[in-house]
């Protein structure tokens, strides 16, 4: 036969079948969505674990612990199978293998993306992230029936690289005078960064006995990216949220929040304390040439741990 040309290349790309048909998508979230409801409904992790992994299973798992002493504590918000408003799956066939469905259904106040990833051919789907888009956004598109996903460093045809988007957003929740400022947007009607910002000014402003500061990190292995239509690409990881504080003097206290007070043992600390938050997060990058900002598509937080030093 003759040698493959770089020519066929396009052709193979544009028959990828992806890797799961509409059915099988709808049957592996019926299964997520119960799995979910089981545990919510028990608050037992121990539920969850058949179907559900990684950042979710975590914030989950911490987030019934704190609601066990915290009556007003928020839940999670609950997993849905239906409406099923949009799905997105690769056409690569390695694994780990990642796919997207965006649900609203009965206490999605906004659609929720949901992170879905196979780590290997013999085990199921699992829910790794549930993402509320944030107010206003739209969906960016994406080719139904199959597309592209890159690896985190890959920047062909993009703007920016997953990991430089995301380390981008990063710094931007970091540091309210970040360098992507301009280059990094979020709708009127989406408040995650401004609110980030206004809660950490608000910790230093109003905890005079204490020193703070926040680090907001990307979790590398976490970051999974999805070609959009129009050559974009939507970027989806965790980023932790670090949260430290020292008294200022010998003798200063320090107090913290119910919730976290579930999780550290105790309310007040003389020696200083550390929380950290999972973030959940989706940005959207402009393709190559383009003069748009990277848009901030869904966010959430999750308190996951809380220490004293």
């Amino acid at each position: 036969p003759a040698p493959a040309t770089g020519s066929a290349a396009p052709e193979a790309a544009q028959t990828a079948a992806p890797v799961l048909l509409d059915a099988q998508f709808r049957r592996i979230l019926e299964q997520v969505s119960s799995a979910t409801d089981a545990g919510d409904a028990a608050k037992d992790a121990a539920k969850l674990a058949e179907r559900v992994a990684g950042t979710e299973l975590e914030v989950r798992t911490q987030n019934y612990k704190i609601r066990s002493q915290v009556g007003t504590y928020e839940a999670r918000m609950p997993v849905r199978s239906t409406k099923l408003l949009t799905t997105v799956v690769t056409s690569d066939r390695t694994w780990p293998r990642s796919v997207l469905a965006v649900t609203q259904g009965d206490g999605n106040v906004v659609p929720q993306l949901l992170t879905l990833v196979q780590p290997s051919p013999r085990e199921n789907y699992k829910l790794t992230e549930t993402t509320p888009l944030q107010p206003g956004t739209t969906f960016p598109a994406i080719v139904r029936n199959g597309t592209d996903t890159l690896a985190a460093n890959d920047k062909s045809g993009l703007l920016y690289s997953g990991e430089e988007a995301l380390a981008g957003l990063a710094d931007r929740l970091t540091n309210s005078e970040s360098s992507f400022k301009d280059k990094l947007v979020e709708g009127a009607s989406s408040p995650y960064i401004a609110d980030t910002l206004s809660y950490q000014a608000e910790v230093v402003k109003s905890g005079e006995n204490g020193n703070f500061s926040f680090t907001h990190k990307v979790v590398p292995e976490s970051t999974v990216v999805f070609r959009t239509a129009d050559g974009g690409a939507l970027v989806l990881g965790r980023i932790n949220f670090g949260f430290d504080g020292t008294p200022k003097a010998s003798g200063d206290k320090l107090t913290i929040g119910d919730d976290a007070a579930a999780l550290a043992g105790g309310k007040e600390t003389t020696t200083g304390m550390v929380l950290n938050f999972a973030e959940s997060m989706a940005v959207y990058v402009p393709p190559a040439g383009s003069t748009d900002p990277i848009k901030l598509v869904a966010a959430t937080r999750g308190l996951v741990g809380a220490s004293f030093k």
